[in-house]
């Protein structure tokens, strides 16, 4: 029986913006819904929000924008031109005189990136956030939880909608079916999150797992799931599987602006953050369990070959000198769509 839940990691489980302003000062546009607009609107109209100093209109509308969101939020200096705040303080002002539910729900949403299927909703978050990045090196165990306090199941999860879609391929022409999915994926979390050794050996045994469980067909005589239940736990390495990550960076790198390349600079702010120091081993098979969870490509025509080569791209980005935010920036924000 499908249940409607809130599915997080564990070491997510706690999240609470601390303010760190990090999602403020991104200079990403970000588009005003028409609802908000017209609250926004009237509050600068009265006095009762003002935008920063300098800033003459605060609210730009753009040629061909959206009916939906026909507007989107000045920036300044890479900044949202409504943030003035220090780290460790609401600096929305906005937020400050409006309320939360008056942002744009772009600001609502973050860190959030949410996967909406059958049992529910599952929710990971971008590690851009500094709040989010800090809680990868914790020590309890990692495991997928339902209905965490921080995420309640009444909450406002907005993403992608997998409701009424079929459930990700297996091999060219074999679905999996949900139940075994979503165990493939339990598991999938435990190994990456819970390897005591390194990322690299962590995903090799991942890829090892996998190919092991592409090896069923509808004619064996087990159900999928418990399949994928023997192949993960007697998995061995799969290292003749693994992409190079320059394959893997080249990708992404077609599906990034030319100034978020690794030969370029992501974000004014990004790259030369002093939070986004070189994360430990344990953290960064955190990061990789991360995107194995509530994963988008997924649910796309890759399937599950696409969810593997997704996992790889977050660790070739880490080996090739970026941080899990920076990584985070160009693979939850940046990269185009798949």
């Amino acid at each position: 029986m499908l249940v409607d839940v809130t599915r997080v990691l564990s070491f997510h489980a706690t999240y609470r913006c601390a303010n760190s302003g990090a999602c403020c000062t991104a200079d990403w546009p970000i588009p005003v819904e028409a609802d908000r607009l017209s609250r926004l609107q009237g509050a600068l109209a009265s006095g009762n929000l003002r935008a920063r100093g300098g800033i003459a209109e605060p609210l730009l509308f753009l040629a061909g924008a959206p009916i939906e969101t026909p507007a989107v939020l000045a920036t300044r200096d890479h900044a949202c031109g409504f943030y003035d705040g220090a780290a460790g303080r609401p600096g929305c002002r906005i937020h400050r005189a409006l309320g939360h539910e008056t942002l744009p729900l772009a600001c609502r949403q973050f860190p959030r990136i949410v996967v909406h299927d059958p049992r529910g909703v599952s929710v990971t978050l971008s590690h851009y956030c500094p709040t989010a990045a800090a809680m990868l090196d914790r020590e309890a165990p990692v495991s997928i939880v339902t209905d965490a306090s921080s995420f309640p199941s009444d909450g406002e999860y907005v993403g992608l909608d997998a409701t009424h879609t079929l459930p990700p391929l297996l091999t060219e022409g074999i679905l999996m079916d949900w139940d075994s999915w979503w165990e493939c994926e339990r598991l999938a979390v435990e190994l990456l999150g819970n390897f005591g050794r390194g990322p690299a050996e962590a995903l090799a045994l991942l890829t090892g797992a996998v190919s092991e469980v592409q090896t069923w067909t509808p004619e064996a005589a087990d159900p999928l799931i418990d399949h994928v239940q023997r192949s993960f736990a007697r998995a061995t390495p799969a290292l003749h599987r693994l992409t190079a990550h320059d394959e893997l960076l080249i990708e992404l790198e077609s599906r990034l602006p030319a100034s978020a390349t690794l030969r370029g600079s992501a974000s004014p702010r990004a790259s030369a953050s002093p939070r986004d120091t070189a994360a430990s081993p344990r953290a960064v098979n955190r990061f990789l369990a991360a995107h194995a969870f509530a994963n988008w490509a997924v649910h796309g025509r890759g399937g599950i070959n696409a969810w593997v080569r997704s996992i790889e791209t977050a660790h070739a980005l880490v080996v090739a000198g970026a941080g899990v935010r920076d990584a985070d920036l160009r693979l939850r924000h940046l990269a185009d769509a798949v």
